[in-house]
């Protein structure tokens, strides 16, 4: 979500991407995808740094690939218009699954 409390038009072209990482059976090509289409926006939209460095994260391991699916479909069933819970997703994956340091 933007600050104008709307859920940015971007997303409509990561779900689609978010499909193709669920198909893959390697996630590497999507995430990269992922984090290209969220380049224009790193600055501009709330989550798209959380969404860019998780799908970096998610991309680059083994261990990560076999979450890439799982993360994926939790994406895909958020309500991007609750902040919190979207803020909690990206907590959880950040932070608690894929160990990124907490700032």
């Amino acid at each position: 979500m933007n600050d104008q409390g709307r859920v940015p038009a971007y997303l409509d072209e990561i779900r689609v991407l978010m499909d193709e990482v669920i198909a893959a059976g390697h996630p590497a090509a999507p995430a990269a995808e992922i984090m290209a289409a969220l380049h224009d926006h790193l600055e501009t939209e709330e989550f798209a740094t959380s969404l860019y460095l998780l799908w970096g994260l998610l991309g680059e391991s083994e261990w990560h690939h076999e979450r890439a699916a799982d993360a994926a479909r939790e994406w895909l069933a958020l309500d991007h218009d609750d902040r919190a819970a979207v803020r909690q997703y990206y907590d959880h994956w950040l932070y608690d699954v894929c160990g990124y340091q907490r700032p």
